[in-house]
């Protein structure tokens, strides 16, 4: 970092003459550099960067929808998952913008989807041996985060209010996450953290275990009383997010206990034997018929 400040105040001393612009410029420079991210200083700047003529650029980020496919997904209920999947040239702005900017940011220990060295298994061996389980779901993760939230991340970085809202753009649709850009899951991880943090202090009080993986919320223990659910909720709430009911389950030692995906109900990970079968039967009519006539007679790809 030391070497990069060296450069730049070299730079601000040498193309400007006014003292307090000087002095502004190298504040702003010190402040992003300190998080590992790299210095953009207006619209054309950022153009340059991305290897992107302006009017373009300015183009994509006033006017994103136009550069998105959507498609529908089955979901398991029944009903379908809106995909919305960038262009190739807004992919790689968004590609750039994770890599550069969004990868440096550091996330609270109970996130654990969506980052590097953590994954479900991950997530579910942290509620191992609990008399009791929590499970809750936050509703429309993604689109519940609106653009003003994502402008707010990029301010925190250092970045003026005119590069905060471009990058902001560029990550928006519509004037909220989309789910399909990969810069979504990593900011949706990033405007949670506080969330992260309430809960995970709240829970810290009660000696109970939580964890969130996406938009699904874990925490165990020996004991969750109503009046605890109902002040997690209030939390919830007053983070910006949404409590779907309808996913909201209460767990004992005696019930059937799947996290993200995997089963702790003899207190130990293993695959639930439905998803083994389904896993078995999957392979069977790949090796048959190929992967994508799998898929087609089976209608029915979400992954997510």
């Amino acid at each position: 970092m030391n070497q990069d400040l060296d450069y730049w105040f070299f730079f601000i001393d040498k193309s400007f003459r006014k003292i307090k612009v000087r002095k502004a410029l190298k504040i702003y420079v010190e402040k992003i550099l300190s998080t590992n991210s790299p210095i953009i200083f207006e619209f054309n700047h950022l153009s340059l960067l991305l290897g992107i003529e302006k009017d373009y650029l300015a183009k994509i980020a006033n006017k994103s929808a136009l550069f998105y496919h959507e498609f529908h997904i089955p979901k398991r209920n029944g009903e379908l998952r809106i995909i919305n999947s960038p262009n190739t040239i807004l992919l790689g702005i968004q590609r750039w913008i994770y890599q550069n900017i969004l990868s440096h940011i550091q996330l609270h220990e109970s996130c654990t989807g969506f980052r590097k060295d953590y994954n479900i298994k991950h997530n579910a061996s942290k509620h191992l041996n609990s008399n009791v389980i929590l499970k809750m779901d936050l509703k429309d993760f993604f689109p519940s985060i609106n653009k003003r939230r994502v402008i707010s991340v990029f301010k925190n970085i250092g970045y003026t209010r005119n590069i905060s809202y471009t990058l902001a753009s560029l990550c928006c649709k519509d004037d909220s996450l989309p789910q399909g850009a990969p810069t979504s899951p990593f900011l949706s991880n990033i405007i949670a953290k506080r969330l992260d943090r309430r809960l995970n202090a709240l829970c810290q009080k009660f000696n109970l275990n939580y964890t969130r993986y996406a938009d699904d919320l874990t925490i165990s223990g020996d004991t969750i009383s109503k009046k605890l659910i109902s002040y997690i909720s209030d939390i919830i709430n007053d983070e910006g997010f949404i409590v779907n009911q309808d996913k909201t389950r209460l767990l004992y030692k005696n019930n059937r206990k799947i996290i993200t995906g995997i089963s702790i109900s003899s207190d130990k990970l293993t695959i639930p034997k439905k998803r083994k079968r389904e896993i078995r039967h999957s392979i069977y009519f790949i090796k048959k018929y190929g992967i994508f006539e799998h898929v087609n007679r089976q209608q029915k790809v979400d992954i997510i």
